[in-house]
């Protein structure tokens, strides 16, 4: 009798099995209430980035963080610097509105139709899922409000490790939660850098390209939502699932 080549599944979170409310991780539909898109959007790509990338500091350069409030804080300070490098013009208080906004506010975050469903099948069908994602201790609770926490067997979350992909030690840990050679297990994700990490230690690759459904990826088979991943997953095993 036939026997799978996939028994384990990797999945990032971002893009891959939910969407930001607001089209933007950084920037939720609070933020946008107090600078509007348009405002925002029309400062220079150029000094938008380069504030970004300085207010940022703060939350990547120590990235481990222990509790929710300690991430409201880290957000605090993160809107605080881009405020005052753009010139936002935002307040104390709107500061602190947007940054618990972006921490307790779990409707930020959407799922896919197909996630639960595509989560369900595969537990079904006896494959061991877990996550691989850069995020945040937020993520947790939110994961079982929209009711998708009890299907993973396990999470690698970067701020518990205190690093970020494509940084070995988020595949590594993966792995050995996993349990499973590396050549049985496939990962999802958006990003091709954070794909073609996983692929050095052995793990099969499918690019998420649910932002961008025109994108085209030469390297990895593709997908546009999550649904797609239970075809791609049995074209693996042979017909398989």
């Amino acid at each position: 009798m036939a026997e799978r080549r996939i028994n384990g599944v990797f999945f990032d979170l971002g893009w891959t099995l939910e969407t930001p409310a607001s089209g933007s991780w950084m920037f939720t539909n609070r933020f946008f209430e107090s600078v509007p898109k348009e405002r925002f959007y029309a400062i220079p790509d150029a000094v938008r980035t380069a504030a970004e990338k300085e207010a940022s500091r703060v939350l990547y350069e120590h990235h481990y963080t222990e509790t929710l409030e300690e991430e409201n804080r880290k957000f605090t300070a993160y809107f605080e610097t881009l405020n005052r490098l753009l010139s936002l013009g935002l307040n104390n208080a709107e500061i602190d509105v947007i940054a618990q906004d972006h921490t307790y506010n779990f409707q930020n975050y959407v799922l896919f139709d197909s996630t639960i469903p595509t989560l369900k099948t595969l537990k079904e069908h006896g494959y061991t899922v877990g996550v691989i994602s850069d995020t945040w201790p937020s993520t947790v609770p939110q994961q079982k409000e929209a009711g998708v926490y009890d299907y993973y067997d396990f999470l690698v979350l970067s701020f518990e490790l205190g690093v970020l992909k494509p940084d070995p030690r988020m595949y590594e840990t993966a792995l050995e939660q996993m349990g499973l050679p590396a050549e049985q297990t496939v990962y999802i994700d958006d990003l091709t850098m954070s794909l073609d990490k996983a692929k050095t230690f052995g793990i099969n690759g499918i690019c998420s390209i649910a932002e961008d459904p025109s994108r085209i990826v030469e390297d990895y088979p593709c997908v546009r939502h999550p649904g797609e991943v239970i075809d791609v997953i049995k074209a693996m095993n042979g017909g398989l699932l």
